[in-house]
């Protein structure tokens, strides 16, 4: 249960568009993902009440039964997905002859009562009180007994002001921090309202925000649901949220929590007024890799499925989900991705990243490459797009000679670039076994990256099994100072090692055994010509290395293994 934030709208005297701010900006809090609580405390101008159209119980029911915190709820009235409104109560003629005999005592201990019985009914994130008009004690008492901040809502004419300037008194002497609102203030008296605004100020009243007049919201309440008294609501609710506490970090701590309890709904609450307090939402955005690293098994698609429904429909957001999930393997990412690109159809990058998408996750090889297509005529001189494609062809199509021609077509948009040299090498290895040609490739690589585990390795791998054993450890010796633990380049690392120059890493079988039997694989990494030079050097152990192989490229099953390993430690 967390306590949620208790925000009093007050006003000296009535016009002033209060009752619809606590009801506008509840609507859009609650539309935000914020679960929110109306209180009508104006019990002797019931205006919210009115508004919902209730002839339910309310607060002075509910205080006259004395109830807890489940009779405050059965109380409510829910309107839509998180908003509750709690009303004045019943209003016949019980309701008034009940009010009339309620001791001014007995209601300050009500609003005790109260604050305690929704806190602990936990159906809220922030509790808006429609505060009673006017300067009386009584109203005083409430807000005091009730708020943990207030908005003062002002017209500029004498009386309003001399009246707000004694409700902004009292809020101060209380600790009770305090905004002003000027609402609603007409629309082209410019010279007049400038001139109120000064006196205004001189009394000690600093607008923070106004709320422009509409004459139809005097007829009809829904005209404030549209239009600039729906865009001054929106603005006022994100500075409620601010004033109340809720900032980015915050937040996002928040949503780690929720995470961490797998508690998704909360989740996307949070993202929602993550969106209102940063409407931009570059922190969240930030914190989509987290979220997808923190996830737990299945739990990818809920939480992004929900956290898509929370968050505006636009291109960036759209682009990032569909980052983020396919970088986790989450068919999710699919959708995101067409959204994207039906907003911009000819963005060569996303296009590229939906082609691998597509091939990798999706297994939709012929979509996949008319993608690549698109990304190259969206953007031919992009070397990435152009040795993606080529990957492609080579490792998905067996297109050797289409493969072939767009690896040289990438290595002449982007000769100095180590990653593309080296697939070029390894792509030249296994289909032309073109021992020569992949070395020279591999050593311009590696003249850019000197230090390139993956390079050093790949190199070496064709030194070995070349015979060239000498050269093939010096790159080994290298490589396996720069890789990874339980990584896939160290898992081969080690296969090289143990095939061809033990002495450089005595322990190479406990740890390639440990990292296959950890799911470590190399889908499709032909080390056919390591085995066969181990079997024809004599190898101790050439049939393990050949059942090692196939286990690496993932072409047999672990337990192929079991009977080399059976009963070593």
């Amino acid at each position: 249960m967390q306590t949620p934030s208790f925000i009093a709208c007050w006003s000296a005297h009535g016009g002033v568009g209060r009752t619809l701010a606590v009801w506008g900006v509840g609507r859009v809090l609650a539309a935000r993902g914020l679960r929110v609580l109306l209180v009508d405390l104006d019990l002797e101008a019931p205006g919210l009440t009115r508004i919902v159209a209730t002839d339910g119980e309310g607060v002075v029911e509910w205080a006259a039964s004395r109830g807890d915190a489940q009779a405050l709820v059965e109380r409510c009235v829910a309107i839509g997905e998180g908003l509750r409104v709690l009303p004045a109560g019943r209003l016949g003629a019980d309701y008034w002859d009940r009010l009339d005999g309620w001791a001014a005592a007995e209601r300050g201990a009500a609003w005790d009562g109260l604050r305690r019985a929704i806190t602990g009914a936990d159906v809220a994130d922030v509790v808006l009180i429609d505060a009673p008009t006017g300067s009386s004690r009584a109203a005083e008492r409430g807000v005091r007994a009730l708020a943990d901040r207030v908005v003062l809502f002002t017209a500029l004419a004498r009386q309003h002001v001399a009246g707000t300037a004694e409700l902004l008194r009292r809020c101060e002497d209380a600790g009770l921090a305090t905004r002003v609102v000027g609402s609603p203030l007409a629309v082209g008296e410019d010279e007049l309202r400038a001139v109120r605004e000064a006196a205004a100020r001189a009394a000690g009243i600093e607008l923070s925000l106004v709320i422009p007049q509409h004459p139809r919201a005097a007829l009809d309440e829904r005209a404030s649901e549209r239009g600039p008294i729906l865009a001054a609501h929106v603005e006022l609710a994100r500075g409620m949220v601010l004033d109340a506490g809720f900032e980015v970090r915050s937040i996002l701590r928040a949503i780690e929590a929720a995470v961490a309890e797998e508690a998704w709904p909360r989740v996307v609450s949070l993202v929602r007024v993550a969106k209102v307090v940063e409407p931009s939402g570059e922190s969240l955005a930030a914190t989509l890799g987290w979220l997808r690293g923190h996830a737990g098994p299945g739990a990818g698609d809920p939480v992004f499925a929900l956290l898509v429904e929370a968050l505006p429909a636009d291109a960036p957001v759209h682009a990032s989900f569909a980052t983020a999930l396919h970088r986790a393997g989450n068919p999710l990412a699919r959708g995101f991705y067409e959204k994207f690109l039906a907003e911009v159809p000819e963005h060569a990058d996303m296009l590229g990243n939906f082609a691998a998408f597509l091939s990798d996750v999706g297994g939709e090889h012929d979509l996949a490459e008319a993608y690549y297509e698109r990304a190259l005529a969206a953007d031919g001189e992009d070397a990435d797009h152009r040795g993606n494609f080529a990957n492609f062809l080579a490792l998905i199509r067996g297109d050797r000679a289409r493969a072939d021609a767009c690896y040289r077509e990438t290595i002449a948009l982007a000769p100095e670039d180590a990653h593309h040299l080296g697939n070029y090498a390894n792509f030249r290895v296994g289909a032309f076994a073109d021992a020569a040609g992949a070395e020279a490739l591999y050593r311009r690589a590696l003249a850019i990256e000197p230090d390139d585990g993956n390079l050093l390795g790949n190199f070496a791998r064709l030194l070995f099994a070349e015979g060239r054993a000498t050269e093939g450890r010096e790159l080994l010796a290298r490589a396996l100072e720069a890789s990874e633990p339980e990584s896939a380049l160290r898992c081969e690392l080690c296969f090289y090692a143990f095939a061809h120059a033990p002495e450089l890493c005595p322990d190479a079988l406990p740890q390639l055994l440990a990292a296959l039997s950890a799911g470590v694989r190399s889908p499709g990494w032909d080390l056919t010509a390591n085995v066969a030079r181990a079997r024809g050097e004599g190898h101790p152990q050439a049939e393990l290395v050949a059942a090692l192989a196939t286990v690496i490229a993932d072409e047999a099953p672990l337990t192929v293994l079991d009977a080399f390993t059976r009963g070593s430690a």
